[in-house]
């Protein structure tokens, strides 16, 4: 369990901070974007300003969710260029200024009412970015935010990060770092700190969203990580107003017939390797044309429903000739590192990767992806037997 003074520190900087960020990764998961909107409309309730940037934009599945129509796919803006003048010795009667475009200058005037400007007056800065904290749900490494970090690098540099997860993979990178890898999900932990914080704070819609993020990650407790512990913030969140009807309704509930056309084909082709845990399906470019359906990470997700008993759980899709998108899922046991490395994948979460395969076709692709699995298999032997 993380000191409980981290609690305390964190209070302490959600105190001071009058405009907040919450960024998410360039594929976010349900967790992160639950827990993002549960934390902005409690910001919100602390007369904050608070803004969740999500580049891809939400996921179809999860618009849903209070509050999934104000997050936006920028940063509202970045640090800027100040002009400072002195004007005890000489206040200001007027300002104005005027663009010439012909030798691309810009000229600001300033007219005093008495006495008059001199150059030691003026003076330059760079100005900060427009948020004083920064909060970052469910990613183990900023280089999870992908071109959101890598673009603003100053911004996540120069800003107090507080980073809230539960991956055993975290990199420990804010300032803070509140991690608890013995919790099922970012969103129950958070639901812990806004108790403490402020309990008479969580409304309908902030419970909603933290029980989303819960079911989310547990696959409505059916996951093998789901602990009595994620039952009984479930019953208190179902308590306070969440509304569980619904978030079942559209997450499980609720798939295109298109989708479900897709996913049967991915499932009449799954093959299992048993000494290595392995069950993994493939799709082509014509299976998509022919179900009318593009949804690869949904059919991923049902797989991951359907398929517990699995150790590693890989699908193999090709997006267009030449290129493969992959996805796999691992044992939370499983070295998540060793598999990001070896498959140059990208982590979605802390044991979902994705990642591509160029200039092959799918038959090659599935010859590579098995000899990658085939290296490390020592390491897939120490893992936990399902």
């Amino acid at each position: 369990m993380p000191d409980p003074n981290i609690q305390k520190q964190i209070f302490e900087h959600i105190n001071r901070a009058n405009r907040v960020l919450i960024p998410l990764g360039s594929t976010p998961s349900g967790d992160s974007l639950a827990a993002a909107l549960a934390l902005k409309s409690f910001l919100k309730k602390l007369d904050k300003e608070a803004w969740v940037v999500a580049p891809a934009g939400v996921p179809k599945k999860f618009k849903f969710l209070p509050g999934a129509e104000s997050v936006v796919d920028h940063l509202e803006g970045s640090s800027g260029f100040v002009i400072s003048v002195r004007t005890e010795n000489a206040p200001l009667e007027e300002l104005s200024y005027h663009q010439d475009d012909a030798n691309q200058v810009l000229n600001i005037y300033l007219k005093s009412k008495e006495g008059k400007y001199e150059r030691e007056d003026v003076s330059f800065r760079s100005d900060t970015f427009p948020y004083d904290l920064i909060i970052i749900p469910d990613i183990p490494s900023l280089d999870m935010l992908g071109k959101l970090y890598d673009e603003n690098t100053d911004l996540f540099f120069e800003t107090p990060i507080i980073n809230i997860d539960h991956h055993t993979n975290n990199e420990h990178f804010g300032e803070i770092n509140f991690v608890d890898i013995t919790a099922t999900s970012t969103t129950e932990i958070l639901m812990d700190l806004l108790e403490n914080f402020e309990s008479g704070l969580i409304d309908g819609d902030i419970s909603t969203n933290l029980l989303a993020g819960i079911l989310v990650e547990t696959n409505s407790f059916q996951h093998i990580k789901t602990t009595p512990r994620a039952f009984l913030k479930a019953s208190s969140l179902i308590s306070m107003g969440a509304n569980q009807q619904e978030i079942i309704k559209q997450l499980y509930k609720t798939k295109s017939i298109a989708l479900l056309k897709l996913w049967g084909r991915a499932l009449a082709r799954i093959k299992e390797i048993p000494e290595l845990g392995l069950s993994y399906t493939k799709l082509s470019v014509e299976d998509m044309e022919k179900s009318g359906s593009d949804e690869i990470f949904g059919v991923m997700e049902e797989l991951i429903a359907s398929l517990t008993q699995a150790k590693i759980l890989i699908l193999l899709a090709e997006v267009k000739p030449g290129e493969i998108l992959g996805y796999y899922q691992i044992h939370p046991n499983l070295p998540a590192l060793d598999f990001a490395t070896r498959f140059s994948a990208e982590t979605i979460n802390g044991q979902i990767g994705k990642f591509v395969i160029s200039g092959k076709d799918l038959k090659e692709a599935e010859a590579e992806v098995l000899d990658r699995v085939n290296k490390l298999k020592t390491k897939i032997d120490l893992g936990i037997s399902v």
